[in-house]
Formats: structure tokens, C-alpha cells, sequence
């Protein structure tokens, strides 16, 4: 669970970074790309689960790369909206003077990524990066344990668990997962974001 978490992450924060970038610095893309993407993150993931799932599960059916892939997908989908909206209104906030003093010393496009566009974005961005990962949970539950009539399309992981324990009753499992949960999430918060 937590690396399909941590796989989702890294592409949807390279998806920001250079969504965001575009959008923000090419005004002929920003008009296409921000009510795309403010389109895209109306839709709920639950929209897109079955459509997904089934697709990947044909993809690759004998094996559990589509199934991964597929939740990967669907956890990206929960998570990259926020943050790519996040990169863009930060870096369309940019004090119109620090770009000049950016241009006065010739800072190459790279330079000026790194020294003024990342640490503008940085506080912005993981505080909807923590946002995405706590919705990416949610999809992460139900992409874990996907039923689709009588085919059974669950992935092992907290989700899956939860979902058997739940099937079976078994509250004192059902107790046992949330706590895992609940301890990851801990975890994380005090490992990746605290610091």
C-alpha cells in the first residue's frame, strides 16, 4: 500500500512541476491547460475505477501488473490536481521583481528553476502534497479491493485486508488494520512531512 502510494506520488509530483511550469510561464498553453485540468479535477475517481481496472486486468491478464498499474493510475488521479494547481498559482505569484533580477543576472533556465521557481513553490506544495497523499488513501482503499461481479480484482495491501476482515466479520481484524493504518500514517507524517 505504501509503495503504491509513493509510486503515484513521484509521478504526480513530476507531473506538477512541469504542468504547473508550462502553465504558469506559456500563456497560450494556460489558456488550454488550467480549465483542463480544473475539468479533470471535478470528476471523481470512482469514475474512472471500473473503466481502469478492467482495462488494465485485459492488458496484462495473467498477471498483477495491470492490476498495480491500474491503482497506481487511480491513486495519481486522486492526488496530482491539487498540487498541480498548487505549482501554478505559486509560481504565478512570483514578485514581478524577482523575475527581473532573474533576467539582470542571466540566470540560465535551469538557475532560475532551482534558485527562485522551486523555493517559491516549496510551502505551497507540500502542504497540497500532503492534502493528495491523505486523498490517495481513499483511492488506494477502494482500488485494493475491487469487485466486479464475479470477478475478484483485489490487490494485497491495507485495503484488500480491511476488506476481507469487514466480508468475514472479524472485528478484532478489522480493529488490527485500522491501527496499521493509522501507524503508517503516523509514520509518514512524522518521517516525510514533519521534517
Amino acid at each position: 500500500s505504501v509503495a503504491r502510494i509513493a509510486i503515484a506520488y513521484a509521478f504526480s509530483l513530476a507531473f506538477s512541476l512541469i504542468y504547473g511550469y508550462i502553465a504558469a510561464y506559456n500563456a497560450k498553453a494556460e489558456r488550454l491547460m488550467i480549465p483542463l485540468l480544473d475539468t479533470l479535477q471535478s470528476i471523481p475517481v470512482l469514475c474512472f475505477l471500473p473503466g481502469v481496472m478492467m482495462a488494465m486486468a485485459a492488458l496484462f491478464p495473467t498477471i498483477q501488473l495491470g492490476l498495480e498499474l491500474g491503482s497506481i493510475l487511480l491513486i495519481f488521479t486522486g492526488q496530482v490536481w491539487n498540487m498541480a494547481f498548487s505549482v501554478y498559482a505559486s509560481l504565478k505569484s512570483i514578485p514581478r521583481e524577482m523575475l527581473e533580477a532573474a533576467r539582470l543576472y542571466r540566470l540560465s533556465w535551469w538557475q532560475r528553476f532551482i534558485q527562485l521557481d522551486l523555493p517559491y513553490t516549496t510551502i505551497s506544495l507540500i502542504w497540497n502534497s500532503m492534502m493528495s497523499v491523505a486523498g490517495g488513501w481513499f483511492a488506494l482503499m477502494v482500488c485494493e479491493m475491487f469487485v466486479l461481479g464475479n470477478r475478484d480484482l483485489r490487490l494485497p495491501g491495507l485495503g484488500s485486508y480491511l476488506q476481507t476482515a469487514s466480508s468475514a466479520g472479524q472485528t478484532r481484524a478489522i480493529l488490527w488494520g485500522l491501527a496499521a493504518m493509522i501507524g503508517v500514517i503516523v509514520l509518514i507524517d512524522q518521517i516525510v512531512w514533519r521534517p
